[in-house]
C-alpha cells in the first residue's frame, strides 16, 4: 500500500483543503496504479519527470509538489485511485521562465499557469504535504502563508 492509500484510508480531508505530494513520491513506480494524473501517457509523465529535472537544475532550491484531490476515485477499471491535475512549484524562477521550459520540455500546454496568491484554484482550507516516512505516511500541515503564496500553479484540465 502506497503513501497516498494508507492516509485515504485514515484521514478524511475537507473539500476545500490542498492535499500535496512530493513530485518524486507521488510518481514513484511503485504507486503509479494508484497515483494517476491528467496527464497519465507514460510519454508526458516523462516529460514531466525532464520540466521538473530542468526546474531544479536552475533552481537547486525548488521542490516540486502534485496537489492532489483529497479523496479516492474509482477509475475506469473500478479500482480505487487517486487523481491530481496540478502541480504547485516553490521556486524563485518567474512564471515566464517557466512558461519557457515547459515549451522547451514538450508537456502538453497547461490550462492555467499562476501564482498562488492570485489564483481562483486556490481554496480557502488547510494545506497538508503527505511524505512518505519509513514506517509510516507523514501529514502536515503547511502553515507559512508567505511561502505558499509565493509558490507557482500549473493545471492541466
Amino acid at each position: 500500500m502506497g503513501a497516498l492509500e494508507a492516509v485515504f484510508n485514515s484521514t478524511k480531508f475537507d473539500l476545500n483543503d490542498e492535499v500535496l505530494m512530493r513530485f518524486d513520491d507521488y510518481f514513484d513506480k511503485r504507486d503509479r496504479a494508484y497515483n494517476s494524473f491528467s496527464l497519465d501517457d507514460e510519454e508526458d509523465i516523462i516529460f514531466l519527470r525532464n520540466f521538473v529535472a530542468q526546474i531544479k537544475s536552475i533552481d537547486s532550491e525548488s521542490a516540486v509538489y502534485v496537489a492532489v484531490y483529497g479523496y479516492e476515485i474509482t477509475n475506469s477499471k473500478g479500482e480505487k485511485s487517486t487523481y491530481a491535475d496540478t502541480l504547485w512549484i516553490d521556486t524563485i524562477l518567474p512564471v515566464s521562465k517557466i512558461e519557457e521550459i515547459i515549451e522547451k520540455c514538450g508537456i502538453d500546454e497547461p490550462s492555467d499557469i499562476s501564482v498562488v496568491e492570485n489564483s481562483s484554484e486556490n481554496g480557502n482550507g488547510h494545506i497538508w504535504l503527505i511524505t512518505q516516512g519509513e514506517d509510516k505516511p507523514q501529514i502536515t500541515e503547511i502553515t507559512d502563508h508567505e511561502k505558499i503564496n509565493r509558490m507557482t500553479m500549473i493545471y492541466w484540465d
